[in-house]
């Protein structure tokens, strides 16, 4: 069950990395060239969409897709996001059109391209977006004052923010 909740954890192992080398989970994704996790589900999802929209029409799915509910009411508060609303975001992150999607799923190969298209700029976007997020936080981090050097190692003179750290760090001596 370990392998399907954190897919990222097995690439590292294969790939030799260990915590301690400080290696983001983008980066170990960019060694293996595979999408993010996010990506991929949303590949998955666009990918089933242009397939329920090329069958035939009286099929569970299709109907499923395209039918609404004649009568009843949704409960008080968010309401769950349906297939439709997560299929809809997940256009938007890919630029594709949320009106023409039809068209362009009719042939199997266009549609197999478009969201191919989609996921690599989407990743693009996300890996840009991730970037600046992180280049801020270090920024706040170099900003802030110095603390005072309570934990400062006798043999090579390093300072720690902890003692846990420092006697860490004394082990390796």
């Amino acid at each position: 069950m370990d392998y399907i909740c954190n897919p990222v954890r097995n690439l590292r192992r294969i790939l030799g990395i260990r915590w301690q080398d400080k290696i983001t989970n983008t980066v170990v994704l960019k060694r293996v060239k595979i999408p993010s996790l996010h990506m991929l589900l949303s590949q998955r999802r666009l990918r089933w969409l242009g397939h329920v929209h090329r069958m035939q029409d009286g099929r569970i799915p299709k109907d499923i897709l395209y039918g609404e509910i004649a009568a009843g009411k949704r409960p008080a508060g968010r309401p769950s996001l349906r297939f439709k609303d997560v299929c809809k975001r997940d256009m938007k992150q890919t630029n594709i059109d949320e009106t023409s999607w039809e068209d362009k799923s009719s042939i199997r190969s266009t549609w197999k391209s478009q969201v191919k298209e989609g996921i690599k700029k989407g990743e693009k976007k996300r890996l840009k977006h991730l970037t600046e997020k992180r280049a801020r936080r270090k920024q706040t981090e170099t900003t802030e004052p110095a603390q005072s050097t309570e934990h400062l190692c006798e043999i090579c003179k390093k300072d720690y923010k902890s003692r846990i750290r420092l006697i860490s760090h004394r082990r390796r001596h």
